[in-house]
């Protein structure tokens, strides 16, 4: 499972700093978040944001900022809402990408919020099929 996380983040940090403007580092630190519930995500998403920033040559630690305060937001409302939920991913997914895209400027921020709400759903649900399926045979 580690492995899978691992090789994915490269690929979506890849993907974002050359390729793409959709937030897809944002999706991964969701699901990264909702699968750990663990403080172990801050390290993770500050290396993100790093790493990001280099490739998009932007200012060095705006993206590790805006990740670090996007997971500490989910993990303060884990104990209020239940995060492990559809609705849940749409709403923090589809709300993280409209905030991330108007702060650093990208066009057509509606759009690939919508988008990006979609490919959240469909990895947060893979994510719940592996585990659902494959972990309880281990």
């Amino acid at each position: 499972m580690v492995f899978l996380f691992s090789i994915l983040l490269i690929i979506f940090i890849f993907l974002e700093g050359t390729v793409t403007t959709l937030p897809l580092v944002l999706i991964y630190l969701l699901c990264l978040t909702i699968a750990k519930r663990d403080a172990v995500v801050f390290p993770v998403a500050f290396g993100a944001g790093l790493f990001l920033d280099l490739l998009a040559a932007r200012t060095l630690g705006l993206s590790s900022i805006f990740f670090i305060l996007f997971v500490f937001l989910i993990l303060l409302y884990q104990r209020k809402y239940e995060i492990n939920s559809y609705p849940f991913v749409l709403f923090a997914s589809f709300t993280g990408s409209c905030i991330y895209s108007v702060f650093f400027g990208h066009g057509g921020w509606f759009l690939q919020s919508l988008i990006n709400s979609f490919i959240a759903l469909v990895i947060f649900g893979a994510l719940r099929y592996y585990k659902k399926n494959f972990q309880t045979r281990i």
